[in-house]
């Protein structure tokens, strides 16, 4: 799938995740974005990634991959997700020196669970790593705990708006 030329449409991000937080010195501090069904982020990695030289570390190389995962789910139902399984296939070594992109998508979803995919690629389409999830959702009140600490600068899709919306509707109506 190719990316729109249009503007990305973000999703927000924390000060603390290892992945997206912008506050996290070890972090990748990276930004998820939606493309058509498919929430994308580049993977721009530095040497204390490594597992050796110019080898990024396989913890990093899932924990992408499963961040990426994990915002899909949260997309598809509403909810904010913990992984409930994680399987990486490790194709090639990722290096350091490429521009990357952790990809991932919805395959199944329903109110207890939802399976995804997701690929590491370069720009010329190798893939070097590809990984199934399982995602288990949070409550309503746990999701909107987390919405709540998320990090909204305008324009990222407010992901949980509809969840909000109903919880609202739901305590007026008491």
């Amino acid at each position: 799938m190719t990316e729109s030329t249009s503007e990305k449409q973000y999703l927000p991000n924390s000060k603390s995740c290892f992945v997206c937080g912008e506050d996290n010195a070890s972090g990748l501090k990276t930004r998820f974005y939606v493309d058509g069904d498919r929430v994308k982020m580049p993977l721009t990695v530095v040497d204390h990634h490594c597992g050796y030289e110019n080898t990024v570390h396989g913890g990093i190389v899932a924990a992408a991959l499963d961040e990426c995962m994990g915002w899909a789910a949260a997309r598809a139902i509403e909810r904010m997700c913990v992984t409930a399984e994680l399987t990486v296939r490790y194709v090639e070594r990722v290096p350091v020196d490429l521009d990357l992109t952790v990809s991932a998508w919805v395959n199944r979803s329903h109110r207890r669970m939802v399976t995804a995919e997701a690929t590491i690629e370069d720009a010329g389409g190798t893939v070097f790593a590809r990984a199934t999830g399982r995602f288990l959702p949070l409550s309503e009140e746990e999701t909107l705990a987390v919405d709540d600490v998320l990090i909204y600068r305008g324009g990222e899709e407010r992901v949980f708006d509809g969840l909000r919306g109903e919880s609202v509707a739901g305590r007026t109506a008491d």
